[in-house]
Formats: structure tokens, C-alpha cells, sequence
């Protein structure tokens, strides 16, 4: 009886000091993640000619739009960025214009294909993107299916609307470009010299500063931003700047940033289970080497402290956006540095293999026989196939630019709704 009433007082005790040890531990972990870390608009260069403007470099620009980040170390199958549960086989890529997003597209389009994926396609039989520039809407841009689309991958602009669309569970990413480079790449790709003046040529510094509509195809003010969602009549405000970075961080499971972008695609492959051969890539409306180097350096702006601080405050929420994931995923990078690094060597390696055996030669547009691989864009070259890469579909699918790809997606999906139907 003694034995009893020792051992009812002692097993209760016991399990109030297994549960503190248990809670301390889990509080300690907790503590340990916690700490680880179609509108024109225009710039007004006349306020940039005060002395304490001029004066002003980029780096000054850069470091003002500095913010803090911390998060939690990356788990293998989890994201990097945001911890909400996502479904694999549910994409959506916000594709930004002049940020890599053709070639991710790309990638995501074989990936998808692969894997018997649906799509959201435009209603529209003659668009290869959803109402771009007005935002992403479901009743007058998607094409009706029998059911929510895996996969999302077309220029758009996020809305609310589109969140509805997709899954719930959907995996979120985007890919973001340092804003300088960004727009010099949209002024030659899109030929914008020629949209202000009809018989002379004009500088990227004059087209952003001009105050007239004659590019009001493109979004120069804060492109990026834009394609995000921002409001641009408010894209220079701060709180409006902050709320679209709190914005992207709860809806996006991860920002690829194009200066790191086979570092990126590692990443992304670990989150959604893919292969290396999956994220395998050849670059898409890249430039060829001038035979003649450039004469006329009036035309994009120089590299210097001044002419980026004018851009860079232009592109003020380009540049907060850009800044803000730059700085996580270089803690990402840092904290997975040797897999990283070795991993994007075997990638690297995977892509020279298929280079050779795919690739002959890099020539302009219109220099390729086959109008499949013909890259749209002033200046941009495309790949002309070896005999063995005309006879390999990988080859092809690798090479093809945008818009024929996006006709064998559209045919792919026609084939597969009638496999399952």
C-alpha cells in the first residue's frame, strides 16, 4: 500500500517535469528559427537639377531603401520565403517583363507539361497573356475549364481575382531584376528610341523624362511594381511601397532575383520537388555579340552614380521591392552555401551537355530558317538546332521561343481535356 501511495505522488511528478523539459525545449527551437536570420509615367528631371540632387549617388538612393529581414532556416520541400503549406502540382508564376521570365516560363511550361498540369489560358485564341496591362481577371480573360487550373505562368497583373482563380494551395513565385538593368533591357528590347521622335532617335533618360504618352504600350514607371499590383499614381509613396513588400511577402513563396538566378532555380527545385533535369534551361531573347561595338553611347544611359541615382529614384518602388528579397535570399544563399554552390556546378554542367549536342549556332532572328526558335525583340538572338537537335524534342522545347511554345501548350492542353473527358 506504502509502494502505492509513493508511486501515485511520483508518476504525477514526474510527467510535470518530463512536460517542462519538453516545453523548454520547444521554446528553445522556437527561439533558435526566430533568430536566425496602358499608363505612361513620367520623371521630372527639372527636380533633378538642384546641386543636393545631383549630388546624390545611387548608393545613397540604395541604402536609404534598406529593410531588415528575419526568418527561419529553409527546410527541403518547404519554402524558403513563406511557411503557409503549398501544393507542388499547383503553380502560379507571376511573369515580370525583362526579369528572366521567359526562360522561367519556360521552365515551368516542361515542368508542368511533364506531369499532365492544367493551365490557365487566355479567352482570347489571338493573346499569349491575360488583359495585361488592366489586372488579372476571371470572368473576362480566363478560359473557362472544367475545373480550377494547375498552373498559371502568362503576363498578367495580380489581383485579387487571380488569387481567386487558383487553387488555394497554390505554390506563389515571381522574379525580380535590378531595376537599372531592368529598364535599360525594356528600352533595347522593345525599341523605345524610336517611340518619342519620328526622325531621330531618343535616350532612355529623355523617354522616361518627356511627359508624352508616345510609349504608352509599356509601363516604364515602376514596371515590376506594376505587374505586382501597385497603384502607380501612388508608387512613389512610402506606406504604399511598404504595404505591396508586406503584400507579396504573405501571397509569394519565393522571389527568384535574376542576378542569382541558377542559385534561384536550385532553390526552386527543392520546393517543388523537381528535378535538375527540370529546371535544365537555354536563355531566352538573349543578346548576340555586337560584330562592331556601339558608337552612338547616347542612347542607353551610362553606368554611373548620377545617371543611376535619376533612375533609381524613378524607380523608387522597383528599386524597395528588389532590395527587400535580395536581402533574404542572400541569407538563404549564405545559410546553404557549399549544396548551393555544388549544385548549380552539376547544373551547369547538365546545360553545356545538352548546349553541345542541341545547339549549333546563335544568329539574329532573321537569319533562322525555322520561325519556331525567331526571338521577338530588337537585338535578340535565338538557336539554330544541329541535326540532332531538330529530331530531340527536349531540344526543341529547350530553343523554342514564347509564342510557338505557347501554341503547343494550347494544343497540349486540348489533347489532354479531351484524354480525360
Amino acid at each position: 500500500m506504502k509502494c502505492m501511495k509513493c508511486c501515485g505522488v511520483f508518476i504525477p511528478l514526474m510527467m510535470a517535469v518530463v512536460c517542462i523539459v519538453i516545453y523548454s525545449e520547444r521554446e528553445s527551437i522556437r527561439s533558435r528559427s526566430q533568430g536566425s536570420n496602358k499608363r505612361f509615367y513620367i520623371l521630372n528631371l527639372k527636380e533633378l537639377k538642384k546641386p543636393k540632387d545631383v549630388a546624390t549617388s545611387h548608393a545613397l538612393i540604395w541604402n536609404s531603401l534598406t529593410t531588415s529581414l528575419s526568418f527561419s532556416k529553409p527546410l527541403k520541400g518547404k519554402s524558403v520565403f513563406n511557411p503557409r503549406p503549398y501544393n507542388s502540382s499547383h503553380i502560379v508564376y507571376l511573369k515580370v517583363h525583362k526579369a528572366a521570365s521567359s526562360t522561367v516560363q519556360n521552365i515551368v511550361m516542361r515542368a508542368s507539361m511533364k506531369r499532365n498540369l492544367t493551365f490557365a489560358l487566355p479567352a482570347r485564341n489571338n493573346t499569349h497573356q491575360f488583359g495585361w496591362p488592366a489586372k488579372f481577371s476571371r470572368f473576362k480573360h480566363l478560359k473557362k475549364l472544367p475545373s480550377k487550373p494547375d498552373v498559371l505562368c502568362l503576363h498578367t497583373v495580380l489581383s485579387d481575382s487571380l488569387i481567386k482563380t487558383m487553387p488555394q494551395d497554390s505554390f506563389y513565385f515571381t522574379s525580380l531584376r535590378d531595376p537599372f538593368t531592368q529598364i535599360r533591357s525594356m528600352f533595347e528590347y522593345y525599341n523605345l528610341s524610336k517611340c518619342l521622335y519620328p526622325k531621330h532617335s531618343a535616350t532612355l533618360l529623355e523617354v522616361i523624362g518627356s511627359g508624352r504618352n508616345a510609349c504608352e504600350i509599356l509601363i516604364i514607371k515602376s514596371p515590376q511594381a506594376f505587374d505586382l499590383g501597385i497603384n502607380l499614381q501612388n508608387a512613389d509613396n512610402d506606406n504604399v511601397i511598404a504595404d505591396l513588400i508586406h503584400h507579396v511577402e504573405k501571397q509569394f513563396h519565393f522571389v527568384i532575383i535574376v542576378e542569382y538566378f541558377n542559385e534561384c532555380l536550385i532553390l526552386l527545385r527543392d520546393m517543388l520537388g523537381w528535378t535538375t533535369q527540370d529546371i535544365l534551361y537555354f536563355k531566352s531573347n538573349f543578346k548576340g555579340k555586337r560584330k562592331q561595338p556601339a558608337t552612338n553611347l547616347t542612347l542607353l544611359p551610362e553606368d554611373n552614380e548620377k545617371t543611376r541615382a535619376i533612375i533609381y529614384k524613378f524607380l523608387k518602388a522597383d528599386l524597395a521591392l528588389y532590395k527587400h528579397f535580395k536581402s533574404k535570399l542572400e541569407q538563404t544563399i549564405a545559410s546553404k552555401k557549399d549544396y548551393i554552390n555544388a549544385e548549380v556546378v552539376k547544373l551547369k554542367h547538365l546545360q553545356k551537355i545538352w548546349m553541345a549536342d542541341c545547339v549549333k549556332d546563335f544568329l539574329p532572328a532573321n537569319e533562322l530558317p525555322d520561325k519556331r526558335f525567331q526571338p521577338y525583340g530588337a537585338g535578340s538572338y535565338g538557336y539554330l538546332l544541329t541535326e540532332k537537335g531538330f529530331d530531340n524534342s527536349t531540344c526543341v522545347s529547350l530553343s523554342i521561343t514564347e509564342l510557338p511554345h505557347f501554341q503547343e501548350l494550347n494544343k497540349y492542353q486540348n489533347k489532354l481535356l479531351n484524354i480525360s473527358t
